[in-house]
């Protein structure tokens, strides 16, 4: 343990030792000690304070928004407001139900409102389910609704007996918190996420809490203390509910963040193929073989593994484009360029030298490169034929052992070129050497 972790330690225990003792001095006070002491007399004693908890819940509730609020700052998420609104209700209903009045009609109506609030939060709280993840808002139907609910629990109290008006609202707000919970339980699956679990089962639990309300409204078991008790248990899972919810932002937040960095990894990624990728033929460019020039040829020398160069020109391509067109020159080169891809492994690389010229490195011996020379010249034969292309153009190929003929790769490249100009030479020294038929 270092120096300054012994201080600290000594510090907390110093603190306690100076802290603890006077706490309980003024927890339970000596009244012999105090009253022989000047300074104590006349203190009156403090007033002491009484927490309604429908306050105490009301105030939480009103923090549950203030937290939510600032959330919606930073993420603008409609399913947030939702719950914002959700969580004010709330704070609303249990500040009417925690004065009385004096007036029993105009309790009545405070009451019926206070359900109002009640069943308007328990609304809103389903509207968030349907409006997760980026939906919009939608106020046109939950309007009519609010509306038609609004008219029954103002007007019921001067009507109907009060136990029917809080029957009403708790069966009205079980419905509701459960129609929720199921919402946002159906959600846990494709999302995975621990907050809709956390809030679907909070409401889950708050519907049963009011069906059991429910019962209490009508006489059918309990009392004034049974609705204590449910008010309490609801509290804690409100307490659970509002949990979820910031759970909840904070996991789809950095969902969000996850899918921006795969999107711009992908990007990224999209970005450097088009940037050593040949857009005509589908092949890597020169800049990509800048890259990997003298990674690769350092590679195969580390590990002793062959490697082969192969250059390859296409013959009398000039004339083709200065005859048929650039647009039969790039078909051309477009077969030209699939059929080499075709015939190596994915080890391998073709790049697209420039022009109508290829390079091929090949991780095999240079016996093998020259099979492959030959495989290719006679496979692009084939495919000019079935692909339409004139008549004759063919491939000059050059190949060279990087591992073994040259001490870079540049100087295996310019050997097998000169290969391919001699494999050219010879195409036509062959041709002209036919006789006419």
């Amino acid at each position: 343990m270092g120096r300054r972790d012994r201080d600290c330690r000594n510090a907390i225990v110093i603190a306690f030792a100076v802290v603890a003792p006077l706490t309980a001095l003024a927890a339970q006070p000596d009244p012999d000690l105090l009253g022989n002491l000047d300074a104590f007399r006349g203190i009156p004693a403090p007033t002491p304070m009484v927490i309604r908890p429908r306050v105490f819940a009301a105030y939480g509730a009103l923090i549950a928004a203030a937290t939510l609020t600032t959330l919606y700052v930073y993420r603008g998420r409609a399913f947030i407001v939702y719950w914002i609104g959700s969580w004010l209700l709330f704070a609303g209903a249990l500040t009417l139900l925690a004065r009385g009045y004096d007036d029993v009609r105009l309790g009545s109506v405070m009451i019926g409102l206070a359900q109002l609030l009640g069943v308007w939060s328990a609304g809103l709280t389903l509207l968030g389910a349907g409006a997760f993840p980026d939906d919009a808002l939608r106020w046109n139907v939950p309007l009519k609704v609010s509306a038609a609910s609004a008219v029954w629990f103002l007007a019921s109290p001067f009507v109907l007996p009060l136990r029917l008006v809080l029957s009403t609202g708790f069966a009205a707000s079980a419905i509701l918190s459960v129609w929720a919970g199921v919402r946002y339980l159906r959600l846990a699956p494709p999302t995975r996420y621990v907050g809709v679990v956390v809030i679907g089962g909070g409401m889950l639990l708050l519907g049963a809490s009011h069906v059991a309300a429910i019962g209490v409204a009508l006489d059918q078991f309990g009392n004034d203390r049974t609705f204590d008790s449910l008010l309490a248990f609801d509290v804690i899972v409100y307490m659970f509910v509002a949990l979820g919810m910031h759970v909840l932002v904070f996991e789809d937040m950095t969902d969000e963040l996850r899918r921006a960095n795969r999107e711009l990894a992908q990007a990224h990624h999209e970005v450097k193929r088009l940037v050593i990728t040949d857009p005509l033929t589908g092949c890597h460019n020169r800049r990509f073989f800048d890259e990997i020039e003298r990674r690769e040829f350092q590679r195969h020398r580390r590990y002793g593994a062959p490697l082969s160069v192969v250059f390859v020109d296409v013959d009398h391509f000039k004339q083709l484009n200065d005859t048929m067109g650039h647009d039969t020159g790039d078909q051309v080169l477009r077969t030209i360029g699939t059929l080499l891809r075709r015939h190596v492994r994915e080890s391998d690389y073709v790049i697209r030298w420039g022009g109508d010229e290829f390079l091929l490195l090949l991780t095999c011996t240079m016996g093998k490169a020259e099979r492959k020379a030959d495989e290719l010249k006679t496979a692009f034969e084939r495919e000019r034929r079935s692909a339409a292309l004139p008549d004759g153009i063919g491939l000059s190929v050059g190949v060279a052992s990087a591992s073994l003929e040259a001490q870079t790769l540049a100087e295996a490249i310019k050997l097998a070129d000169t290969r391919m100009y001699r494999d050219k030479l010879g195409e036509r020294e062959g041709r002209s050497a036919r006789p006419a038929r």
